[in-house]
């Protein structure tokens, strides 16, 4: 479909999308928005487990003379109420899975040009797909999110933006030692006691599985996730296995697990994409030595050994938890957005949200 000179494809077919892997990644590698949740292997093996009969495909690809050089890697939600049911695009990747820094990604040079390009066939061309467009997690500095909402505000239409989340994350040095001198005193001093206390008392080994090891550590670690976390399910189990074989030969996954005396204590599972380690999941045994913070000292030996191995950036992910903090006070933020088309079952979608939100400020 021709739109301001550039065609667009929607692609509501999973064998469709299959055939597009390497133009996605090639795309995403050449975009401002390139990180491993946008990758064709993660968000391939999220829709293979979470899309369903409520939830459609609906990925924009905008081509210039054959060329890929924008992607929108959304669903259509259908979500129900008593009365109607709202027609929403969502990104792919979310809500479920704890996927972070979604956006629409487009070749470098090109974004503004390509987001009006999306935003007038959403508008025009394809009004009648959705009701509500519901993006979440998308990153405040998105170049997309900015282009999209020059065009909301000139069209004088209006948009709701809200505060998402906040990925911290630590620009890693050159060595360990620059690293941990770097900590606070306090932080510093915390880690070497409870290490100190931890070999003393018991025979302590770090392992780590990379490459040929995956399987092996992955299958361990998801037991001992399914065991110690109480958050498994099937349906999240299977991502994570299909993901992880989807990208087996890229080495995108490392799964570390400090033990005591041959018992797992605490286990992470990294995600590897390209200078940056990435702490996606964690579990502890929170009854061994409730006095030492066992997940922090792994979280510590983890980024000593991605300093060791070239890496310039730890990150992890959005959280407020109290022990990301220990490590670093910097980070990067997300936002959401919703904007409704000027339909009726928009509009009371957006009146029962209100209603709901006064109801809140009212009995608090």
């Amino acid at each position: 479909m021709e739109k301001d000179g550039f065609q667009i494809s929607v692609i509501n077919s999973v064998s469709d999308w299959e055939g597009l892997s390497k133009q996605w990644n090639e795309l995403l590698a050449k975009s401002n928005s390139d990180t491993i949740f946008l990758s064709w292997e993660w968000l391939f093996s999220w829709a293979e487990c979470y899309l369903n009969e409520n939830r459609k495909l609906f990925v924009l690809a905008v081509y210039d003379d054959g060329e890929l050089i924008g992607i929108a890697p959304w669903y259509i939600n259908h979500v129900h109420g008593k009365l109607f049911t709202l027609k929403q695009i969502e990104f792919l990747g979310a809500p479920d899975a704890g996927s972070d820094y979604l956006d629409v990604f487009i070749k470098k040079g090109k974004e503004k040009e390509i987001t009006t390009t999306m935003y007038n066939f959403l508008l025009n061309d394809a009004a009648s797909y959705w009701d509500c467009l519901k993006l979440n997690d998308i990153p405040a500095n998105s170049q997309f999110l900015l282009h999209f909402l020059n065009k909301i505000e000139d069209s004088g239409k209006y948009a709701e933006i809200s505060y998402s989340s906040f990925c911290p994350n630590i620009a890693l040095p050159k060595t360990t030692e620059d690293f941990m001198s770097g900590l606070s005193s306090n932080r510093r001093e915390q880690f070497r006691r409870h290490w100190k206390v931890l070999k003393k008392d018991s025979n302590v080994n770090h392992q780590s599985y990379l490459s040929e090891d995956i399987e092996k550590g992955l299958k361990e670690f998801l037991n001992f996730y399914k065991e110690k976390s109480g958050y498994w399910n099937e349906q999240f189990d299977s991502f994570v296995q299909k993901f992880a074989f989807r990208s087996k030969d890229k080495g995108s996954i490392q799964i570390d697990f400090l033990s005591a005396n041959g018992n797992n204590m605490t286990g992470l599972l990294h995600l590897r994409y390209q200078n940056t380690l990435l702490m996606y999941l964690m579990a502890v045994d929170k009854a061994f030595n409730p006095k030492i913070s066992i997940g922090n000292i792994l979280v510590g030996l983890c980024i000593n050994k991605a300093i060791d191995d070239g890496f310039s950036n730890y990150d992890f992910l959005k959280g407020t938890e109290y022990y990301k903090f220990h490590w670093t006070n910097s980070g990067k933020s997300s936002v959401n957005i919703i904007f409704y088309q000027k339909k009726i079952v928009s509009i009371l979608h957006a009146i029962k949200k209100f209603i709901t939100y006064t109801a809140k400020i009212i009995l608090r």
